[in-house]
Parts: structure tokens; C-alpha cells; sequence
């Protein structure tokens, strides 16, 4: 996996500030733990789009879609919506609370990433069972707020996408985010 702001190996060179790490696994299984290796470069934008997530989610704005995709109605019924406001009442803070939660050990656990010897500007962090789960739930809420802010749908195709169109490095954090997320999940199912 390159850095999202590289050109991918399938249609050109290696971004040159990563071939050090390119050819490097990106998540791997190590005595029972998840290890997530990422370049200095992607820890940056991924505390950029958490950063930004963080600030969506205290900011509660209802009327947003990105923020409506994270918290969707409980109840579709168009005739519910006192039983969709009380159930809003009475679960939404705590829903914040434990995204906030799980985002802060997140950028906790990249703040304290463990250099990676013999591999230049890269960083390691270890992933127990609830840190991986945390890893997982805001990497997939990042993922969906940007996805989201594209309106990405089921038929999108990174690799149809013109290079030149002013919002390819947003679809190329998607795709990142995306593969990432993956390789969390399968190595979490183990």
C-alpha cells in the first residue's frame, strides 16, 4: 500500500517518498496482537481526517448528511418522529461520547507508535482485542464521512477515476481508508 497521495504502482511509478515502505506489510497478526505499520505520511492525514471526524461529532449538526450517515434514524417512519426524537434524546450523547472515546485511544495509539528499525519514516503500533475494535470503528466512520462527502455509491471505481479531477485525492483517501479497513478486519478475523 502506497502513501494516498502517491500515484499506485498499477498505473505508474512508485511515489518516490515511499519506497521505503511500500513494499511492506501494512497489517500483520504478531503473538496474538495486530500490528499496523504505517509511514509517518499516513499517520498525518489519518490524524487530519480524525481530527476533522472529532469535530463533526461534537459538533452534532442533524441537518448534515455526513453526520446523519453516522447516526442514522432508528426510526424511518415518517409518522415516529416524537419516537425518533426521544430516541434521539436518550442514546445520542452517549453514541458521541463512545466515538470520542474510541477515537482519542486511536490517536493515542498513533501518537505513540513505535519506530520501525530499518524501515525510514515508518511507525508501528500493536493492537490488542479492544484497540483493534477501535481502530476498526473510527477508521469505518472516517471512512464513511468522506465517502459520504463524495457520494460514493455502490458502483464507484477508484481506478476509473481522471487523475486530474479536483477531488482525486479525496477518492484517493477513500480507497485508502478503504483497503486499510480491510486489512484490519481480516486481520482481526485472524
Amino acid at each position: 500500500m502506497t502513501s494516498p497521495a502517491c500515484t499506485p504502482t498499477g498505473s505508474g511509478p512508485r511515489c518516490s517518498t515511499t519506497t521505503d515502505v511500500a513494499d511492506r506489510p501494512t497489517v500483520a497478526r504478531r503473538d496474538g496482537a495486530i500490528v499496523l505499520t504505517l509511514h509517518e505520511r499516513e499517520i498525518q492525514v489519518l490524524l487530519w481526517v480524525f481530527n476533522d471526524l472529532g469535530r463533526m461529532l461534537s459538533d452534532g449538526s442533524s441537518v448534515d448528511v455526513v453526520t446523519q450517515r453516522l447516526f442514522p434514524r432508528a426510526y424511518l417512519d415518517p409518522t415516529e418522529e416524537a419516537a425518533e426524537h426521544q430516541w434521539q434524546d436518550l442514546v445520542h450523547d452517549d453514541l458521541v461520547e463512545i466515538r470520542l472515546e474510541a477515537m482519542t485511544d486511536v490517536v493515542r495509539s498513533l501518537d505513540a507508535g513505535a519506530r520501525v528499525r530499518g524501515m525510514k519514516e515508518a511507525r508501528e503500533m500493536v493492537l490488542g482485542e479492544e484497540l483493534a475494535a477501535h481502530w476498526i470503528s473510527v477508521l469505518n466512520d472516517a471512512r464513511l464521512a468522506v465517502g459520504t462527502a463524495l457520494n460514493v455509491t455502490a458502483d464507484w471505481d477508484f481506478q476509473s477515476l481522471d487523475p486530474d479531477d479536483p477531488g482525486y485525492e479525496l477518492h484517493a483517501l477513500y480507497a485508502w481508508m478503504t483497503e486499510l479497513l480491510g486489512a484490519l478486519l481480516g486481520a482481526a478475523a485472524g
